[in-house]
């Protein structure tokens, strides 16, 4: 039971939300000093004697009390906001009445003005203690014009215990209010403190990935620049090392048909030969085949402690020293190709940063490598010159692209953060709390474009090299489900949506399709918003005997002149406008990775948008 009664004067906890939990603590403290102190009040009112009309003020004091006692209950329940306004406005009508009754602004009440002020300051915002100070003051510059003028009732003060008391329990209140302050804000510094030497870290660890995105940008060049496989593996395997010290590496390629691999080009440090022919995959390691085929790495940091590694394996690392391996698979389309592999001695482990440094420049090179054989393809069939010519092309576009956007668009947020460190820096050696807020948000805002450009980045890197097995799929399920997540999006904006009972069955990739979806729903409700009545409608028709799927939208339209534009990367008609600009050009790969097209119509500004696609039957 007396547990129970003292954990009723604890303050509530809120886990996710450390302010609120701090504002709470605060709260519960003034709540408390208030029961505590207001029966003392009481007490000394009617021990004191002399005080005039009594019964009245006594009346106030309870009432307050127990107006303070419901309000601890509103705390309890989480809604500090209502809590706070509601103390500050009690005590200052409580102070206003009993002035009143006692009949002069001498009396000791007057100081809780003051307290009511710092309560607001405490426990509201940093604006109630202005609203709190001129109401106040003008209720004092009342009461007094009201005292001058015989307006009051008339006073009878001579109370010298009560006085006292009452001048105890108001500055005793402000002191452990003002003391709670000056702990906050010793808080504060501190956790500035620690954010500022984390910040430090940060940039240190800013400064080594804007190292590695040189070095990676010095590899797109040279793969760019290349014109063979060979030179291109031979010209990544120099870079790599740089990034992850391997006294081995080397670049395999795979015909999947022949169950054969061939050693593209190899660097390493000791004399060891590398076979100039095809092996089989048996001599290459079956086990190697099978885990790059699931589009996993291959990594054993011991292979003598390898249960799976055979005593050819053993007595080869033996002879070469080399104990570690890491294997990257290279794929295009999905399919495997071959394997960037990177070896080092005892001791010496890979990390997950090698394997995800390593995975990037897998991701590159296979690109480039199939980019050569593309090539190689146009000059010996000419019968498919054009088509093999628009794919390079548009290989080389996307990888000129993705080049600039690593040394441009993902540079600027690291130079803002960089030079918001520093302004944070000098902000806090000269103590100017007013910018410090407003550092740290430029701070945040950049790191944030950062990680939605790496992510649209890698997301778009995936499409077409990882894949789903393809199945049968209800077109209207799917429309439902996309719309269910954009829920809260299209809520907001009080988008309606329509889907057509008409839709077809489709045979492809369903997570890559419904990313396709709520694109396009997405993109709609981006535009629709303001609308007088917004309306997205998901249907279907046929067009020239293909089944064209449309998201069609009452929006801002697009001219003519951009309606092709707006399927390229990083193209955004409004610069302003949320996003990447990468969306629209992941639903173009996603679709033309099934065979299909996409197309927006449109009748100009003002007139809406209707995005459609159309994706082959295979399974026909």
């Amino acid at each position: 039971m007396l547990t129970t009664f003292i954990r009723w004067f604890h303050a509530p906890t809120f886990p996710n939300n450390e302010d609120k939990t701090r504002s709470a603590l605060l709260l519960n403290v003034v709540l408390n000093t208030f029961l505590l102190a207001l029966p003392m009040l009481i007490l000394g009112a009617i021990l004191g004697g002399n005080v005039p009309r009594l019964e009245r003020n006594i009346t106030i004091l309870v009432l307050t009390w127990l107006t303070i006692f419901g309000t601890r209950l509103i705390m309890l329940s989480g809604r500090l906001a209502i809590a706070g306004i509601l103390t500050v406005t009690t005590l200052y009508i409580a102070v206003t009445l009993v002035i009143y009754n006692l009949g002069t602004i001498r009396a000791p009440a007057t100081s809780f003005y003051l307290l009511a002020i710092v309560m607001s300051g405490l426990i509201i915002n940093r604006r109630a203690i202005v609203w709190m100070a001129v109401i106040s003051s003008i209720t004092i510059a009342a009461l007094l014009l009201a005292e001058i003028n015989g307006f009051l009732p008339q006073p009878i003060f001579s109370v010298s215990i009560s006085q006292g008391i009452t001048f105890l329990v108001a500055f005793t209140i402000i002191s452990i209010l003002l003391f709670l302050a000056v702990k906050s804000i010793d808080e504060a510094l501190t956790r500035v403190r620690l954010e500022l030497t984390e910040r430090q870290h940060t940039e240190a660890k800013l400064r080594a990935s804007e190292e590695r995105l040189e070095i990676l940008h010095e590899i797109d060049r040279a793969l760019l620049s290349a014109h063979s496989a060979s030179a291109i593996a031979k010209d990544a395997l120099i870079r790599i090392r740089q990034l992850i010290p391997s006294p081995r590496a080397s670049v395999s390629l795979f015909n999947i048909d022949k169950q054969e691999a061939t050693f593209l080009s190899a660097n390493i440090d000791q004399p060891i030969p590398i076979p100039d022919t095809p092996i089989t995959f048996q001599e290459y390691g079956q086990r190697i085949i099978d885990q790059l085929q699931q589009n996993k790495p291959w990594v054993v940091n011991d292979i003598l402690k390898d249960p799976q590694a055979t005593e050819l394996d053993k007595r080869l690392a033996i002879e070469s020293g080399i104990h570690a391996w890491l294997s990257l698979p290279l794929l295009d389309q999905g399919q495997l190709i071959g394997s960037l592999n990177l070896g080092r001695g005892a001791g010496h482990s890979f990390t997950t940063a090698d394997a995800e440094i390593a995975h990037d420049i897998a991701n590159q090179l296979a690109i480039a490598i199939q980019q050569t054989r593309l090539y190689e393809a146009l000059q010996n069939e000419l019968t498919e010159r054009q088509h093999l010519i628009a794919q390079l092309e548009a290989k080389n576009a996307e990888l000129e692209r993705f080049t600039y956007t690593v040394s441009h668009d993902l540079r600027n947020p690291l130079v803002t953060i960089k030079g918001f460190l520093g302004m944070l820096d000098k902000d806090i050696r000269e103590n100017r709390q007013d910018r410090i807020q407003s550092d740290f948000q430029r701070i945040a805002n950049a790191a944030d474009k950062m990680q939605a450009l790496l992510s649209d980045l890698l997301e778009l890197s995936r499409v077409g090299r990882i894949i789903n097995p393809p199945e049968e799929i209800d077109l209207a399920t799917l429309a439902r489900e996309a719309v269910e997540t954009l829920d809260a999006r299209l809520r907001s904006a009080n988008i309606h949506v329509t889907i057509t009972p008409d839709l077809p069955v489709i045979f492809g990739d369903r997570s890559r399709l419904r990313e396709v979806l709520e694109n396009l729903i997405d993109n709609a409700a981006k535009y629709t918003a303001g609308q007088p009545d917004p309306v997205v409608e998901i249907g279907a028709r046929i067009q020239n005997d293909e089944q064209v799927i449309f998201v069609k939208d009452n929006g801002i339209g697009i001219e003519s002149k951009y309606q092709t534009r707006i399927f390229s990367l990083f193209e955004k008609l409004n610069p302003i406008s949320e996003g990447t600009g990468i969306g629209l050009a992941l639903v173009k790969r996603i679709i033309e990775t099934h065979g299909g097209r996409i197309w927006v119509e449109s009748e100009g500004l003002g007139k809406g948008s209707t995005f459609c696609f159309m994706i082959p039957n295979t399974q026909q």
